[in-house]
């Protein structure tokens, strides 16, 4: 019985002789680039959280230190202190921004195995822009309900100014995550 001969090997684009080319090889090796701006942000979003935590804590410090003097019926400390809180939720915010951008980076250059959650899989870059523009809406709205609460000056023009600034600039994001949406949805139905 004669051997049937094997099939030759099928040709690899990106494997070896092709992957010989100095270019192709430095392209495919310099997105690893993208792991200092992934490290970068992450330890930059640790320091806020550290730094939001601990802050949190100075602030129930403050309050046990404070309880005997009144500060219950004292108008001015109840508006300084849901300030406060509004600063540490604005806080909190950045630090996910910036732990958004580490995950997504990391997800779209170096590795899409990354165990995170599935409202986190981020699979192009427009879905990176648009979760991250969600999450800076969210940080402008937190940012004005603190000026709003804290506001002390009897004219309401600059508030009302700040307010209209804010709803362009939300107004704007939207317009944006719908036309990150629809190019992701065409890229999709492309693919397909």
């Amino acid at each position: 019985m004669a051997e049937t001969p094997a099939p030759p090997p099928a040709s690899d684009p990106v494997g070896s002789e092709a992957d010989a080319h100095p270019v192709r090889r430095l392209l495919g090796t310099s997105r690893y680039l993208i792991l200092l701006a992934v490290v970068g942000s992450f330890i930059a979003s640790t320091t806020i959280m550290v730094f939001g935590l601990l802050r949190s804590v100075g602030i129930i410090v403050d309050l046990v230190n404070d309880i005997g003097h009144g500060l219950l019926v004292d108008e001015a400390y109840s508006k300084a202190l849901i300030g406060e809180t509004i600063a540490l939720i604005d806080m909190f915010l950045l630090g996910t921004v910036l732990f958004i951008v580490a995950a997504g980076l990391y997800q779209l250059f170096v590795d899409v195995r990354v165990p995170l959650p599935a409202w986190l899989a981020i699979r192009s870059l427009d879905d990176l822009k648009s979760l991250l523009t969600g999450v800076i809406i969210v940080a402008l709205l937190v940012a004005f309900l603190g000026s709003a609460v804290t506001w002390t000056n009897a004219d309401g023009t600059a508030i009302i100014a700040l307010g209209l600034a804010v709803a362009a600039v939300v107004i704007a994001a939207n317009m944006s995550m719908r036309t990150f949406a629809r190019h992701a949805s065409a890229q999709r139905e492309h693919k397909d």
